[in-house]
């Protein structure tokens, strides 16, 4: 209790966020979907330097994409699902995970519009804004 009669609030009552709980920018957190700058450090690794990104195979969410751009992208989010994820301990609060929606939405929309939409997602994914969307965020239809 405080002095004002209202109860404090204790970590039972809180609910359970996960490992970002009291963290506001997930650009530099090491947890949520590995951080921002790791997945853009891969990103650019893969596009400067293809040849060290080295093939892992097709990825059972979604098919290579078309484009150079595209495929380069596509390879260094199938380095980090391959090499980097299965390191660390699962912590992205939406359905599909951010890699598995970072590979659907380069097969569905190419690496401009997937690119931005990709940017988007790492940018949101933190505990609160995935509980205000039911934890649930698909990749959006692609444009015919």
């Amino acid at each position: 209790m405080t002095r004002n009669g209202q109860r404090r609030k204790t970590n039972e009552d809180s609910e359970d966020e996960g490992c970002c709980a009291a963290t506001l920018d997930t650009l530099t957190h090491p947890c949520c979907c590995g951080g921002v700058w790791s997945q853009a450090a891969a990103l650019w690794l893969a596009l400067l330097r293809p040849s060290l990104s080295t093939g892992h195979g097709a990825d059972p969410a979604a098919p290579p994409p078309r484009g150079r751009l595209a495929i380069a992208m596509y390879r260094s989010v199938r380095h980090y699902r391959v090499a980097v994820s299965p390191t660390r301990p699962p912590c992205c609060p939406y359905t599909p995970s951010c890699s598995t929606y970072a590979v659907q939405a380069l097969h569905h929309h190419g690496a401009l519009r997937g690119g931005r939409l990709i940017l988007a997602r790492l940018l949101r994914c933190r505990p609160g804004a995935a509980r205000r969307r039911s934890y649930q965020d698909p990749v959006p239809a692609p444009r015919r």
